[in-house]
């Protein structure tokens, strides 16, 4: 397993897995309307192409050692809405999935740590976000192991839906 910055050569694939993985982990709860547009809109090559481009972003692909794409994650400036998330100076975790074929194999803490250390390397000792899904019980916990904690929650919209999300902080002891 190798973990790339992806480029433009990767947009194909990493629009494909963003997809996939969205589908895989949560597609059972919208109606196949709001998921067509929400996946369109999101995950299009076109759309991650500008996000892949802004340096404001940090992004990795992993890819097996056939280059098939595994999982990826994506961070940047804090966007929750939260009155204490300040853009100018927090870093957000937006995005860590990984494909149902590879999980269970330690992939998602890897790249846990890696935003992690990224947050931190950037950010310093300010404090590091996540958005999570509710009722996503097993990245709650996953998150709790690594020190974030609950502090808010907002309606996320996929399509007409609204999921009700969680907003998780840590501050970094370091």
């Amino acid at each position: 397993m190798h973990l790339i910055t992806p480029t433009t050569e990767h947009l194909a694939a990493l629009s494909g897995l963003a997809a996939a993985t969205f589908t895989e982990t949560f597609g059972h709860l919208y109606p196949p309307e709001d998921l067509k547009a929400f996946l369109l809109k999101s995950y299009a090559a076109d759309t991650l192409a500008a996000e892949v481009a802004d340096p404001a972003n940090y992004w990795k692909l992993a890819l097996d050692d056939d280059g098939r794409a595994l999982a990826y994650l994506q961070c940047g400036p804090v966007g929750l809405p939260h009155g204490e998330a300040d853009p100018m100076s927090h870093g957000e975790l937006k995005r860590l999935y990984v494909h149902s074929s590879a999980q269970g194999q330690g992939l998602g803490k890897r790249l846990l740590t890696v935003a992690m250390e990224w947050m931190q390397a950037v950010y310093g000792k300010a404090p590091q976000w996540i958005g999570v899904w509710s009722e996503n019980h097993k990245a709650q916990a996953l998150y709790g192991a690594y020190g974030f904690e609950r502090v808010g929650e907002y309606k996320f919209p996929v399509g007409r839906t609204l999921d009700d999300e969680f907003i998780l902080r840590r501050v970094p002891l370091k």
